[in-house]
């Protein structure tokens, strides 16, 4: 890949600078989608998501719903006490479903971190990290 040739002319200490950066600027873009959650499109698109994971329509999602969604989103990374985590935060009243008031509190912190480490993970499986 390209990355071997640029690994080639600037070396790999400055490679691995100019990887820094990009990750740096992208962890950026990522954040700054996320923050969006609070603005009008953002509570439209969270609405939308839980609607998506709503898999039964009762109005909340439990840890199968929420493992579905995960995985539809294509964060294959996270293992099953992760996941488990995740909604362990998210259940805050404790009745082992996540409602749509809890749903828009934690997913913003959730997809931050994920869509970053999704990111990391395809810019890897593409060859850009290697």
């Amino acid at each position: 890949p390209a990355v071997f040739a640029t690994k080639a002319v600037i070396g790999e200490t400055e490679l691995n600078k100019l990887r820094a950066k990009v990750i740096a600027e992208h962890t950026k873009v990522i954040s700054k989608f996320v923050d969006t959650h609070e603005s009008k499109f953002g509570q439209i698109a969270l609405k939308k998501l839980f609607e998506a994971a709503d898999a039964d329509g009762n109005g909340t999602l439990d840890k199968e719903e929420v493992r579905a969604a995960l995985l539809a989103l294509g964060f294959n990374h996270l293992k099953d006490s992760q996941i488990e985590g995740i909604v362990s935060r998210a259940d805050v009243d404790e009745n082992e479903v996540i409602d749509f008031e809890e749903f828009v509190k934690a997913t913003p912190a959730t997809l931050r971190t994920n869509l970053v480490k999704l990111a990391k993970q395809n810019g890897d499986d593409l060859g850009f990290l290697i």
